[in-house]
């Protein structure tokens, strides 16, 4: 009897511990409910992305003979990423440098420089290259920097470099495919047009064609998303929410639409917004999130990080350059919460006729003749621009909000906002 009481006893301590292990797994999983996961089986927005596709250069810039040659061009800069994709990365030595010292190391002959827009973290680029290191840095960088050196018994080392806070990590690989390597960057020089170096602020270099720019421009017919595919991915239970006018809500998120300009936003107040922590996975959160709803529309790609805010932006590209535009219709913007998006701003368009023009190029002014204007415009100072680049102009061809022109254009980033250089256009953020 004793005996069967025990055994009764440890029965019952067993299946209430599995009880309890089960509500354990239930309820540490990640909190995705919101974003209706049932159902996104049966809703396709467009396309999911891998991180190689979305993560990108902006700019390749290869150092020789005392000379600088440079492009944007899309299948070069892809082509050069693939390949490093195949490498072993081992990070040997971190060091912080000078802002000279920064520039000796990316200007010196034989060497590519790849430019990113922004901050890419080591703990997402660890999804694009293969690192060696049973434990990468827990840190940013912005350029990638090759040494190419000729010659196999030559020691080429790669420098992951911050910018922003003058870290260079030291990285050494197969010194055979460096030397493979160098031979495939010979073989494409073509795409590759001469470039120059100007100073701007902290001492930076950025690199601009030395030859009058020529750019395609275009316009483009595009066809709606349906606003109702978001709807059922955005808010918990669709069938409770209602529509007034431009708006959509359950009664606590709100999504407005922008009809004119193709731009919805989404904001779930019951997150909150103002963390005194930087999220470690934000990035990557921001990455997945667009994937869970297939929402890669267009030549979106990385373009900027505002860990304070918990902000990332992609931005639309066309032929390697950025497009911007004043009222949303280039960026996907995501503000995160402390478990879940807070705000989520991006268009709702897809471009799907290149519409034939009477003139498809532009000739701009030179990069000499764009510095020179800005450091006789009184109200700028030299030392709050940060950037200079080629991009377009994204605009509504007329009346039609069904046709899109791009229009080649000058921009600079000043003071973290990207202006049109000559006019009071403005696109980013404060």
């Amino acid at each position: 009897m004793k005996l069967e009481t025990i055994k009764t006893t440890i029965l019952s301590v067993l299946v209430c511990l599995s009880i309890f292990l089960t509500w354990l797994i239930w309820n540490n999983q990640p909190n995705y409910e919101w974003l209706n996961l049932n159902d996104l089986s049966n809703i396709s927005i467009s396309k999911e992305k891998k991180v190689s596709q979305i993560v990108l250069p902006d700019k390749s810039v290869y150092h020789q003979n005392n000379m600088a040659y440079g492009t944007v061009q899309n299948g070069e800069v892809n082509r050069i990423m693939k390949e490093l994709e195949s490498w072993n990365f081992d990070i040997i030595s971190t060091k912080r440098l000078s802002h000279n010292e920064i520039n000796y190391l990316m200007m010196s002959n034989q060497r590519l420089v790849l430019e990113f827009p922004d901050d890419i973290p080591f703990n997402v680029y660890q999804n694009v290259f293969h690192f060696t290191n049973k434990k990468i840095p827990n840190a940013n960088f912005d350029h990638i920097v090759v040494e190419l050196k000729k010659g196999s018994k030559l020691v080429n080392r790669i420098y992951f470099i911050s910018s922003k806070t003058n870290k260079v990590f030291e990285a050494s690989t197969d010194q055979k495919k460096i030397q493979v390597f160098l031979t495939h960057l010979n073989q494409n020089l073509d795409v590759y047009d001469p470039y120059a170096a100007y100073t701007i602020k902290n001492n930076k270099k950025v690199f601009l064609p030395t030859n009058t720019p020529v750019m395609n421009q275009y316009n483009y017919a595009i066809t709606d998303i349906e606003i109702d595919k978001f709807k059922k991915v955005l808010f918990r239970d669709p069938s409770f929410v209602k529509k007034v006018a431009d708006e959509y809500t359950n009664g606590t998120s709100l999504l407005r639409t922008d009809d004119d300009h193709k731009v919805f936003s989404f904001v779930n107040p019951a997150e909150n917004n103002e963390l005194n922590h930087v999220d470690d996975h934000l990035f990557m959160k921001s990455i997945d999130f667009i994937n869970q709803h297939s929402g890669w529309t267009d030549q979106f790609q990385y373009f900027e990080m505002n860990e304070k805010e918990h902000e990332v932006t992609f931005r639309l590209f066309k032929d390697g350059y950025p497009v911007f535009n004043e009222d949303g219709m280039a960026d996907i913007q995501e503000y995160w919460g402390e478990n879940e998006i807070y705000k989520y701003v991006r268009p709702y368009y897809l471009l799907s006729v290149d519409l034939p023009m009477k003139s498809n190029t532009v000739k701009l002014k030179s990069a000499t003749q764009v510095i020179s204007e800005l450091k006789n415009d009184s109200s700028i100072n030299m030392n709050n621009v940060e950037d200079i680049a080629l991009g377009y102009s994204l605009k509504k061809d007329g009346d039609s909000s069904d046709i899109l022109s791009f229009k080649p254009a000058w921009y600079y980033c000043y003071n973290g906002v990207w202006k049109v250089l000559g006019g009071g256009d403005k696109d980013g953020l404060e």
